[in-house]
């Protein structure tokens, strides 16, 4: 009986030890998402000015901002390998 509660009462101890180490661990997950995330609304930002700005009719305008805005990143490509308008130049 004395061995069962020895090593029931170590046991505990272990998992107790475990789990204090493992909350000195400092998770970067919500911290990179949060930059990342910044990055991306700081170029939607961006490429709604430039739209703004553009030669393009009104309605047009329009939809591609609510495009980028509904789907940041997919519209944000799509518009940049489709709605840019592009150099005749070499």
């Amino acid at each position: 009986m004395g061995l069962l509660i020895n090593s029931a009462t170590l046991s505990v101890f272990l998992l107790a030890f475990v789990n204090c180490v493992a909350a000195e661990v400092y998770y970067v997950g919500p911290t990179i998402g949060g930059i990342v995330g910044l990055i991306i609304l700081i170029v939607d930002i961006i490429a709604a000015v430039e739209i703004l700005r553009s030669g393009k009719p009104l309605v047009e305008k329009i939809l591609w901002i609510l495009f980028i805005f509904f789907f940041p990143i997919i519209g944000l490509v799509v518009y940049l390998l489709c709605g840019r308008a592009r150099s005749t130049g070499i």
